[in-house]
């Protein structure tokens, strides 16, 4: 079992998704989304782990993260 992710690699991480989701679910839902999907992404994959699939090519990078993408689209 991996150690959670480091805490640079989540604000990364966050800043990453910030910026990209901003435009689509406006500051406030940007904000609780990516908290959202960092969390969970967090809990499941070590920092090797995240970097693994974080080098991947974009669509398998989707595929990987879905479950924590969908989760907090709800």
């Amino acid at each position: 079992v991996g150690s959670e992710m480091c805490i640079r690699d989540r604000k990364e991480l966050y800043i990453g998704c910030y910026s990209n989701s901003k435009q689509y679910l406006g500051p406030d839902g940007a904000k609780i989304y990516c908290q959202c999907t960092v969390d969970k992404l967090s809990a499941k994959f070590s920092d090797e782990e995240m970097d693994e699939v974080f080098s991947k090519e974009p669509e398998e990078i989707m595929e990987q993260t879905a479950f924590a993408t969908e989760d907090c689209e709800k």
